[in-house]
């Protein structure tokens, strides 16, 4: 009655908080939670209480995560005193509410927590608690999936109360039976609790590791964490904490038969039971308590005492168990999949009300969309007289663009042009002088090796410095010719083609180029070596075009093409776990089938209005990372001194600008590349 009286009362306050502003119900809201968290151990019927208030303020605000913190609360309560089917409906709703992410902020809690973290935060502890719902049952499996999830969301939001999360999952593996697992997570479960300022689960941490210490049969360990969750749980205030690690130690005495120190925590726990007020369902029941008594008293050797307390412990269990029965039967007959379909048609009502918004926008819309065809209808001709002054304008605004980028390219091309004849001279000196400069120092070392006036010594000391300066100016002359080469391919850059278009046979052109490039690498270098194949289309027609350009194009791709193969060919690769390749082809000592053959073609084919230009190679393909780059001037990836960078882009210039064509590479790393050209006849 008085508990009913209770209820009244704080429903009554906040009924009359209605009339308040709402900081007021903030304030009471608030009030009525911290109450109920603070008695959810100690007196769990005061905590309901003051959560139902809580709940009603939440849901008469609006407050749907303070909503859902509340259900989470309740299902606790419910779970504690085996109201299993209660609980989980409660949680099912607290789902619902806490994964939907447009509540959001929908809290009065929310300035208490990082912001966008609060929601996750409230759904991890529920699916703690959830999980505490599927131990309870014997659903272990499920247990272990939702606090994994609850895990998984306080790591997300670095949040520290994972380690009772971690603490329940190492509980889970001692229903099981599975004990190092168990005992792996409680030590993990004290090391992040740890690493925090709240310390209330700590008892509860020490008596799950007393436990499997004692199923293992290492006592020693066993009390020592038994000792220290006592301690703890005085120090906590934690009254159910105290009777669990007093519990352990009662047992391990009477396993120890130990008379007084049986007896003596055993009338401690019947104790401190009596003090649990408010809790029709404890962490340890009754029944409990009377059957270390009746040990106890066993072990004592007083029988008048033994035989009641048996008698107590058989009639605590009985009841107790068929209320557990009682509860489990309710619970498994709320089935799952009844509550998935209430779910589902929660959802499905949503989606109605989204359907509905949207049917009234479109409805929106279509009178939006009549009225501007009747304004288009009575402004047609105005329109129509806009969009040709709009074109024009148009028009007008791209040849002057094209005009002013025209005299861009221009004056850009003369500057190029001038500096790099300006260069020009003064490479010519460098390369000139180092050549000459070589020529001087052997003379030099052919006068000093002939002297008589100086000693082997001075003249092993003149050959070094000789030498040295020879190497000095090779590297000199080297990277003089190459900066000579950057030059020239400015110039290229910076001048347009003075050559004229003429009918041209693109089969010739093609093979003609292919078999240069072939033969001025080999006169380079006698160890390259490729195959060489084509597939000309002999229906092509005589397109006008530059010869002398587009045959630069093609040199330009096929070197490059060599260039990829030749370079694959040098990689060792390994073939049948012992053979590998070596960098020359002729002296490769694999099977037929396993070498791999350097190949580079050249395909022609006539599509439409236009002819069809693809250079292949089964090189090594160009990385995606760098593939809008190759283009770009002065871009390569040949190493220094083998390369400019301007080859392709000059080759896109002159496709592109000077003959309107289309130029564009496929590749696939491993596997080679394609460049396509597309040549208007």
């Amino acid at each position: 009655m008085k508990s009913y009286l209770l209820l009244f009362l704080i429903l009554a306050t906040g009924v009359s908080a209605q009339t308040n502003s709402q900081n007021s119900d903030s304030a009471l809201f608030t009030s009525n939670l911290k109450q109920a968290d603070l008695y959810r151990e100690t007196d769990r019927k005061k905590s309901f209480l003051y959560n139902e208030a809580a709940i009603h303020l939440a849901k008469k605000n609006h407050k749907k995560l303070d909503e859902a913190v509340c259900l989470d609360l309740k299902g606790y309560i419910l779970n504690k005193d085996n109201q299993y089917g209660t609980a989980l409906q409660c949680y099912l709703a607290a789902f619902v509410l806490a994964e939907n992410s447009q509540n959001e902020g929908k809290s009065w809690l929310a300035g208490k927590t990082r912001s966008g973290t609060q929601r996750l935060r409230i759904l991890a502890n529920i699916h703690q608690n959830f999980a505490h719902v599927m131990r309870s049952t014997g659903n272990n499996e499920n247990a272990l999936f939702h606090y994994r999830e609850s895990e998984r969301l306080f790591k997300m939001i670095g949040d520290g109360d994972k380690f009772a999360t971690t603490m329940f999952m190492g509980a889970v593996f001692f229903d099981q039976n599975k004990l190092d697992s168990a005992l792996l997570y409680e030590q993990k479960a004290e090391h992040l609790l740890n690493q925090t300022e709240d310390k209330k689960y700590g008892c509860i941490i020490s008596k799950f590791t007393g436990d499997i210490y004692f199923k293992q049969g290492n006592k020693p360990m066993a009390i020592q964490y038994y000792t220290k969750g006592i301690r703890s749980a005085t120090e906590e205030g934690n009254l159910s904490g105290l009777l669990n690690n007093q519990v352990g130690l009662a047992r391990y005495y009477v396993s120890a038969k130990q008379k007084d120190s049986s007896l003596f925590y055993a009338g401690r726990v019947l104790k401190g039971f009596s003090l649990l007020k408010g809790n029709s369902a404890k962490d340890i029941d009754v029944g409990i308590a009377y059957e270390i008594m009746f040990k106890a008293f066993r072990l004592n050797g007083e029988k008048d005492s033994t035989l009641k307390y048996m008698q107590l412990a058989i009639l605590a269990k009985d009841s107790i168990n068929n209320e557990k029965v009682s509860n489990l039967a309710a619970f498994q007959s709320l089935s799952f999949k009844e509550q998935l379909r209430l779910q589902q048609l929660e959802k499905e009502k949503e989606l109605l009300q989204n359907k509905l918004r949207t049917n009234a926008m479109l409805a929106g819309l279509g009178v939006v969309i009549i009225i501007g065809l009747l304004l288009y209808r009575n402004n047609r001709q105005k329109q129509k007289a806009n969009r040709v002054l709009g074109t024009a304008f148009s028009n007008l605004k791209s040849t002057q663009n094209q005009l002013i980028q025209s005299e861009k390219m221009a004056s850009l091309g003369e500057l190029i042009a001038g500096i790099a004849h300006e260069i020009q001279n003064p490479l010519n000196f460098v390369n000139n002088f180092s050549e000459g400069s070589v020529d001087l120092v052997n003379e030099l070392k052919e006068e000093v090796a002939a002297s008589t006036s100086l000693t082997p010594e001075e003249k092993t000391d003149f050959e070094s410095i000789a030498d040295l300066l020879i190497a000095n100016q090779e590297k000199i002359n080297h990277h003089g010719k190459r900066a000579d080469a950057i030059v020239k391919g400015m110039l290229q850059h910076s001048r347009g083609s003075s050559g004229q278009k003429v009918p041209t046979d693109i089969n010739a052109l093609a093979d003609e180029f292919l078999r240069i490039s072939y033969h001025g690498l080999r006169a380079k270098d006698k160890s390259f070596n490729s195959l060489m194949k084509t597939d000309f289309d002999s229906s092509l027609p005589k397109i006008n075009l530059i010869p002398q350009d587009i045959g630069r194009v093609i040199l330009n791709l096929v070197t490059n093409a060599f260039y990829a193969v030749n370079e694959r060919l040098r990689q060792v690769q390994p073939v049948n776990n012992s053979v590998t390749l070596t960098s020359v082809y002729p002296k490769q000592e694999v099977s037929k089938d396993k070498r791999y053959e350097p190949t580079v073609t050249i395909r022609t084919k006539k599509l439409g209005d236009k002819v069809e230009i693809r250079v292949s190679d089964n090189g090594d393909g160009i990385p995606e990372r760098i593939l809008d780059k190759i283009f770009q001037p002065f871009f390569t990836t040949k190493p220094s001194g083998q390369g400019t960078g301007l080859g392709l882009s000059l080759s896109y210039d002159i496709i592109t600008k000077g003959h309107n064509g289309q130029f564009s590479v496929e590749t696939k790393e491993g596997q080679g590349s394609t460049f396509l050209i597309m040549l208007p006849i």
